[in-house]
């Protein structure tokens, strides 16, 4: 049931980013970047979804930075709550409003972990997929 409802989320989430940010040419207009991060999953007494050890900052409300590919700051945000789907992964989704667009890529830094570059389109369709291992 909770990997339906991660589904759900991802499925709904990069829709809605694609009616938004497709609706025309970019012109420089922000939009808003949607996609997830992904970890592998080690389901505690609880069922807590979350980071450990080198991914303990990975968790609901963990800083997202998106960067221009001039390297500049350009808009931050935070992971939503996760979920483990049907392959034992923690998806958190990703939802940064205001990215300025006109960029040729985007660059996303997740927590203090490393960047992951994007192209334009996949920040305006919701193909954001940051894996973390």
């Amino acid at each position: 049931m909770v990997a339906s409802a991660v589904a759900g989320l991802v499925v709904g989430s990069g829709a809605v980013a694609l009616a938004w940010n497709l609706s025309g040419s970019d012109g420089g207009r922000p939009f808003t970047l949607v996609g997830q991060a992904r970890i592998k999953g080690n389901p505690g007494a609880t069922g807590s979804c979350l980071g450990s050890h080198e991914l303990s900052d990975i968790d609901k409300g963990a800083l997202v930075t998106v960067y221009d590919s001039a390297g500049r700051v350009v808009a931050t945000g935070s992971l939503g709550s996760g979920a483990y789907d049907s392959s034992s992964r923690c998806v958190f989704p990703i939802a940064v409003r205001g990215v300025p667009g006109g960029s040729a890529s985007y660059s996303v830094q997740v927590g203090w972990h490393g960047k992951h570059r994007i192209t334009n389109e996949q920040a305006r369709t919701g193909g954001l997929v940051v894996t973390l291992d």
